[in-house]
């Protein structure tokens, strides 16, 4: 198992952040990673995540959300032919520091065989994504 994760203090409140990071239908306005999401964060829902990592790498995958807490945490999981070869979890959280700042934390779950075959420089283009997603983010919130 490897886990990669990003975080950042935005200031404002939880259900602010939650409003943006749940509305699936807007990631193009502001997210420069995940350009499309399709579905709804829906316990139960296959999404279609398309992205460009900052590395430049196109994807489209179809994981299924597992949790869906307001506002606190949107966790989606998917995999690659078997969970024994490859598969991930990605966890985007909320923790709240005050009434007008939060943790946001971006991180992906990774496990089975192919993991121990990951490249370095893969590993270091998903955490550079995470943070410029996270910026972005930040960015959108706090100047609106």
């Amino acid at each position: 198992m490897k886990e990669i994760k990003a975080e950042i203090k935005i200031l404002a409140s939880a259900e602010k952040v939650w409003n943006i990071i749940s509305d699936f239908q807007n990631y193009s306005q502001w997210n420069p990673i995940i350009k499309k999401i399709t579905g709804e964060p829906k316990v139960g829902t296959k999404i279609g995540v398309h992205l460009t990592t900052v590395g430049g790498k196109n994807r489209v995958y179809h994981p299924k959300i597992i949790k869906v807490e307001a506002p606190h945490e949107i966790r989606w999981y998917g995999k690659f032919f078997s969970s024994a070869i490859f598969s991930g979890e990605r966890v985007l959280t909320i923790d709240k520091i005050s009434e007008t700042e939060v943790n946001f934390t971006n991180k992906e779950i990774f496990s089975g065989l192919g993991v121990k075959f990951s490249p370095k420089k893969m590993e270091e283009d998903i955490l550079a994504s995470f943070e410029a997603m996270n910026n972005s983010l930040k960015k959108k919130i706090e100047l609106t």
